[in-house]
C-alpha cells in the first residue's frame, strides 16, 4: 500500500490552508493518532510558525473527542520533544507540528514513539487507515491567531538533566562563548534556556521569532552570517534549523563545518576513546568522496544510505553502530536519541573542545572537499528519469565529461515536488556545465 498523507521520509509536510493542513483534517489526525496509541497519554509541540497554534487546537480537540489524554510542549525544538516523550512517565508519544526548514508558509506533523523514533511505514499506514475511516467534521478555515511564547522551565530543566547525565559536564562549560543562529525558530528561546543553565554565554544572532520569519534567510542553510560572526568573536558558531534538529558549525577562524566534517569530528574523538563500535560510522549518498577517503584513511569504515536521518539512524541500529550523519546538519548519536539534535551536538563538540583543551579550529580534519554541487528542480510529477527521451543518452554524456573522476546522484525530494541533483568531480567548471545541462533537461521534460 502506498501512504496518501504521510510523506516518504519525514512526516507530513505541506502549505498551510492547503489539505491535508486544515483545521477539520488535523482534527481527525488527531483521532488517527490517538487511537493508533490507544488512547493513552500524549504531548504536542509546535516550532515557531504562527499556524503551529491553531494545528495543536485542533489535534488536541480530536485526541479528547477520541478519548485520550494531551499535554501541551508549547514551542519546543523537535529532538526535545522527542527527549522528553521517552524520559517522563506515562507518556506514550508525541505529536510535533513543524515543517523543520521550509518557509513559514508551510507546516507539517510528525509523530514520535517513547523511544524518540519517528513512526515506521508500517505504522503511519495504520494512521492513514484510522484517518480514512471517520467521516471529516465540516471544513472551515485556519482561525486567526496572534504569535505567543510561554516558558516551559519544565521541559527545559527534564532536557538539562538527560544531556548533564549523558556528557557529565557539570559548570565545566562556564563562561565559554558562542554565536548562535537558531533560524528564527524553535531553538531561539529553548536552546538558549539550555545553554544558559550550563553557564554558555550565547550570543543569538537570528531575529526574534515572530511566527513568520522562521528559516527566512537565517539558520543552518544561511551559515554565511552566523561564521562571519563567529570569525569576528573568536568563537565558535553555531547554525540551526527551524526546529533545532540541524546543526552547522562555524570554528573561531570562520570556517563552515557542514555535517560530513561533524561526523568526522565526533567519529574520532569516539574512535580514540575506544567508544566507536567497529570503527564504523553511516554516511548518505550525498556526503563528499573526500570525506570518506579521509575516514577510511584515519581507521574508520563507512556505511552508506539514501538521505534521510531516519535512514541512517535504521541502519545505525541494524549494525550495532551508534554514529552517522548527513550532509545538511543531521548528526545521529544513538546513545542520545534515534534523531538529531542541535542543542545536544553543541554541548558534545564544546565537551570534546575542553577535554582536548583546544579551538575548534584546531580540529578542523586536515581533508579538501572535490568540487560538488547540488541543485534542486521543481516538478510537475515525479517521473521515472530513465523514460525521458534525452536522460539516458545525457547521462552518458556527463559522465564521459567527468571522465571516470567523479559521481552523478538524482533523487526525488520526500517531501517536496523536487528533483535533486548531485554532481561532484575534480574540475568545478565543468561539475557546473555538467549539472546545468541536466537540470535544463529536466525543466524542460518535467518542470
Amino acid at each position: 500500500m502506498e501512504k496518501r498523507i504521510f510523506g516518504a521520509t519525514d512526516g507530513i509536510r505541506g502549505k498551510v490552508g492547503e489539505a491535508p493542513l486544515r483545521p477539520n483534517a488535523i482534527k481527525a489526525l488527531g483521532k488517527a493518532i490517538s487511537k493508533y496509541f490507544e488512547n493513552g497519554r500524549l504531548v504536542v509541540g509546535r516550532d515557531t510558525r504562527v499556524s503551529g497554534e491553531w494545528m495543536c487546537d485542533a489535534a488536541v480537540e480530536g485526541i479528547k473527542e477520541q478519548g485520550g489524554s494531551v499535554g501541551d510542549l508549547g514551542i519546543v525544538p523537535t529532538p526535545a520533544m522527542q527527549k522528553i516523550v521517552g524520559e517522563r512517565e506515562g507518556i506514550v508519544g508525541g505529536i510535533m507540528m513543524t515543517a523543520s526548514h521550509n518557509p513559514a508558509t508551510d507546516n507539517g506533523l510528525k509523530v514520535f514513539l517513547t523511544d524518540g523514533d519517528k513512526l515506521s511505514d508500517e505504522q503511519e499506514l495504520q494512521v492513514e487507515e484510522y484517518y480514512f475511516e471517520q467521516e471529516l467534521s465540516e471544513d472551515v478555515d485556519p482561525p486567526a491567531v496572534t504569535y505567543e511564547v510561554e516558558d516551559n522551565p519544565a521541559a527545559v530543566r527534564d532536557y538539562v538533566e538527560a544531556a548533564d547525565e549523558m556528557l557529565e559536564i557539570g559548570n565545566e562549560l562556564e563562561g565559554v562563548e558562542l554565536v548562535v543562529d537558531a533560524a528564527s525558530g524553535a531553538g531561539h528561546d529553548y536552546s538558549k534556556a539550555v545553554f544558559d543553565e550550563f553557564g554558555i554565554e550565547a550570543e543569538m544572532i537570528d531575529p526574534v521569532p515572530n511566527g513568520t520569519n522562521i528559516n527566512d534567510g537565517c539558520g543552518a542553510l544561511y551559515p554565511e552570517k552566523m561564521a562571519a560572526t563567529a570569525k569576528e568573536r573568536g568563537c565558535v558558531g553555531v547554525a540551526m534549523d527551524g526546529d533545532a534538529d540541524r546543526i552547522i558549525l562555524a570554528d573561531e577562524e570562520g570556517r563552515i563545518w557542514d555535517g560530513d566534517r561533524i561526523v568526522c569530528l565526533i567519529a574520532e574523538y569516539l574512535n580514540e576513546n575506544e567508544a566507536l563500535p567497529n570503527s564504523k560510522v553511516v554516511l548518505t549518498e550525498y556526503s563528499n568522496l573526500a570525506t570518506i577517503q579521509y575516514l577510511m584513511n584515519n581507521g574508520i569504515e563507512v556505511d552508506k544510505v539514501v538521505n534521510g536521518d531516519r535512514f541512517v539512524a535504521q541502519k545505525c541500529e541494524e549494525n550495532g553502530l551508534i554514529l552517522g550523519g548527513e550532509l545538511s546538519g543531521h548528526i545521529i548519536y544513538l546513545p542520545w536519541l534515534k534523531s538529531s539534535d542541535a542543542t545536544f551536538m553543541t554541548l558534545f563538540i564544546l565537551k570534546i573542545m575542553r577535554e582536548k583543551g583546544c579551538r575548534l579550529a584546531d580540529l578542523w580534519a586536515k581533508y579538501d572537499n572535490l568540487p560538488s554541487k547540488q541543485w534542486g528542480v521543481v516538478v510537475r510529477e515525479k517521473k521515472d528519469l530513465n523514460e525521458l527521451p534525452e536522460w539516458i543518452g545525457a547521462m552518458a554524456a556527463a559522465e564521459n565529461r567527468l571522465n571516470g573522476n567523479g559521481r552523478i546522484f538524482t533523487r526525488y525530494s520526500g517531501t517536496e515536488n523536487k528533483l535533486r541533483i548531485l554532481v561532484e568531480g575534480q574540475d568545478a567548471e565543468i561539475v557546473e556545465e555538467v549539472g546545468e545541462a541536466l537540470k535544463e533537461l529536466v525543466e524542460k521534460e518535467l518542470g
